[in-house]
């Protein structure tokens, strides 16, 4: 499946690091309701992962070197780039 620019340019923000729906809704000038709904197709699609940490054990985790929850049991729900979304990043910025 390919992606729309929304679902790119989501993935570029979500690939520089800090963000929220919000910011990205205003950044790319768009409703919460659209990015939301981009993110939910990303994960569908493969090419981001949904990470609940009340779900998770923090061993399991990918970010758990760098997370500032791992020691305190939040509901924390992030969202992490897979290696199908990084190449679809750079196939699509290399041209």
């Amino acid at each position: 499946m390919s992606l729309n620019d929304l679902e790119t340019e989501i993935l570029r923000k979500i690939a520089k690091g800090s963000w929220s729906f919000q910011s990205i809704s205003q950044e790319l000038n768009v409703p919460v309701s659209h990015v939301k709904m981009a993110v939910k197709d990303l994960v569908m699609k493969g090419y981001l992962r949904k990470i609940e940490c009340a779900k998770e054990n923090c061993t399991k985790c990918p970010l758990k070197k760098t997370c500032p929850f791992s020691y305190v049991p939040l509901n924390v729900v992030t969202y992490v780039i897979t290696e199908k979304g990084i190449r679809a990043i750079e196939k699509r910025f290399s041209k």
